[in-house]
């Protein structure tokens, strides 16, 4: 996916490279967070390791693995559906 935005800034306002890449960082975060895209093309997107876009969200707010309440309860099940047959097995 390829995304352009036009942003009008005085020329004297800002280093346009700078701003530009930083743009960038802030939409990859965001697509990220509202899980666009996967973990590991964020990361190379921002041309990180796994640990340090790991930290890099953990210093932003940003969960990297979303586990809800019916996540845990859906895993619970399981776990008892599996003792329960080993016990019967």
């Amino acid at each position: 996916m390829k995304l352009e935005i036009e942003v009008n800034v005085a020329d004297d306002a800002a280093d346009k490279v700078e701003l530009q890449e930083h743009l960038r960082k802030e939409a990859i975060l965001a697509l990220f967070a509202d899980r666009k895209i996967p973990a590991g093309k964020a990361a190379h997107e921002l041309g990180l390791g796994r640990l340090a876009f790991m930290e890099l969200l953990k210093q932003r707010g940003i969960p990297y693995v979303i586990y809800g309440a019916e996540d845990w309860e859906a895993d619970a099940k399981a776990i008892d559906e599996l003792q329960r047959r080993r016990k019967t097995g």
